[in-house]
């Protein structure tokens, strides 16, 4: 199992990381996601066996981005 944080201070509204935090929980792979409260970074644990952190990063930007379309 892997672990990396990546910060969200473009997404202000903790509503927008929640939903976030359940979109990218969906894939197969991702194993626990954490909003690490305060400091506007979110934690995947995830097998690499199964998804990589690039393409879960491209998850979370995109969900991001719909958000503000």
């Amino acid at each position: 199992m892997s672990i990396f944080q990546l910060e969200l201070n473009d997404v202000a509204c903790t509503g927008c990381i929640g939903k976030i935090k359940r979109g990218i929980k969906k894939y197969h792979g991702v194993e626990k996601v954490k909003i690490l409260a305060g400091s506007g970074k979110i934690e995947v644990n995830f097998n690499e066996n199964i998804i990589q952190s690039e393409e879960i990063k491209r998850h979370i930007h995109k969900l991001a981005f719909r958000m503000f379309d």
